[in-house]
Formats: C-alpha cells, structure tokens, sequence
C-alpha cells in the first residue's frame, strides 16, 4: 500500500457482509481477490448515503474509472464471519475519489484488512478530466458539515 498521507479531513459510510461459503479457500480464509469486492460495496453504501453513486455520477455525464487500488491483509476472514467494511472519501482538491477502507470482524471489532482506491473522472468518451466536475463541487459543498 502507498505511504500514508497526512491527516485530510473525510466522510464514511459502513456496510455489513456476511462471508459466503464460495468466498473461501481449502483453509475457510476469505479468498484475497474478494476484498476489492468488500470495498465496492462499501464504496456503494458510501455513494447511495452521499449522493455520489454510479447512477449520480452518470447523470452528470462523467465517469469515475479505478486507477489505483491496494490492499493490506491484517488478519483472515473466515467462512460465516460477519464483516463491516468501512469506506472512508479523503478530502482532494484533485478531480479524483480517494477511498479508504477498513474490514473489521463484527462480533470482536477486530481490523482484519485495509485498503485504499484512487478513482479518475473522465468524460463518457474516457477523455481524462483536469478540474473538478461539477457534481464533486457540489457534493463537496452539501458535505461542508460532515467532514471529520
């Protein structure tokens, strides 16, 4: 994972995930592929929370493409643990989404992953935007009080 940045303000949004049985190797471990799914989940409970889902993000004919992500594997998930997975927006001057994230076990709170995700905006033809689309500016306004 890339070295951590200074403190930045942020917003989150948490959701809950239940291990399956197909997401599991021989030993009962979450497979480590099925994390970038946790975080898109989380991602979407952040977005529908916010305002900021693909649907919105679409609306304003702009897209928001995966550049980067990372992933820290902490301790293992097991078959049938339940998850909170966390996805947490860094405040940017950038026209980009830059999320982090934290699965922690439900039933003890214990941090078994951690991860980070860079998003570009582009035009819907993918012509690669510079400055800040107008969603993002007022999203960024509505959020003036939430940022911790």
């Amino acid at each position: 994972m890339r070295k951590s940045s200074p403190a930045r303000p942020y917003i989150e949004a948490s959701t809950t995930i239940r291990v399956r049985f197909q997401e599991v190797d021989s030993m009962r471990i979450v497979w480590h592929g099925h994390y970038l799914s946790y975080f898109e989940d989380a991602r979407r409970a952040f977005g529908q929370r916010y305002g900021l889902d693909y649907a919105d993000i679409r609306r304003h004919d702009v897209q928001a493409p995966l550049i980067h992500v990372g992933v820290d594997f902490l301790a293992p998930a097991l078959d049938n643990d339940l998850l909170e997975v966390t996805a947490r927006l860094l405040k940017s001057d950038a026209a980009k989404l830059e999320f982090q994230y934290l699965v922690r076990r439900a039933a003890d709170g214990k941090l078994l992953a951690r991860g980070e995700s860079t998003q570009a905006f582009t035009k819907t033809d993918g012509t690669l935007l510079l400055s800040t689309p107008g969603l993002l500016v007022d999203c960024y306004r509505q959020w003036e009080r939430a940022w911790k």
